[in-house]
């Protein structure tokens, strides 16, 4: 019996609602960018509540800054965001921590602060004009606090890129 109560147990905590859907190992963020250097266009696909890692407040499977999005100035970018999570989420470009609003009231998606109900996706698209460090963020009350967010940095040269650090 008690073998059996344990199983279950540990079972239940790998799948947690509240925290993600169990452990697993996220992929390769080159996966979600695809871009025309010709157009300078690049599409970028943020999954938040991306279900291979054990925490649901990540884009793609990355918490807290860990998945860097570089992006040239004047390219246009167009950001798809599908929320997995089992909460709202949404993606929105702001300049830095905590911030309540994004940069443009464009770049983000359809009411940040509610955000994007479980299922739901959108796309919005911007063009940055100046180099500079920024963060696409779910606005969603807790969320960013609670890792939420990726690192984007407005390069003034270069390709686009995405990668994960540490």
């Amino acid at each position: 019996m008690a073998g059996c109560l344990a199983i279950v147990m540990l079972c239940a905590a790998a799948c947690d609602p509240m925290t993600g859907t169990g452990p697993g190992t996220p992929p390769d963020p080159k996966a979600y960018i695809h871009s025309d250097p010709a157009a300078k266009t690049v599409v970028i696909t943020l999954i938040a509540g991306y279900p291979a890692g054990d925490y649901q407040f990540n884009y793609d499977g990355y918490g807290n800054g860990t998945l860097v999005i570089s992006i040239p100035v004047g390219w246009q970018v167009t950001v798809q965001c599908e929320n997995r999570g089992t909460v709202p989420n949404s993606c929105a470009v702001v300049q830095g921590r905590n911030d309540i609003a994004p940069v443009e009231p464009s770049w983000s998606t359809p009411d940040p602060t509610h955000g994007l109900g479980p299922g739901q996706s959108a796309t919005f698209v911007f063009s940055p004009s100046t180099s500079g460090s920024y963060r696409i963020a779910s606005l969603v009350g807790g969320n960013e606090a609670s890792g939420m967010w990726a690192d984007l940095e407005v390069t003034k040269g270069g390709a686009p890129a995405m990668r994960a650090e540490g």
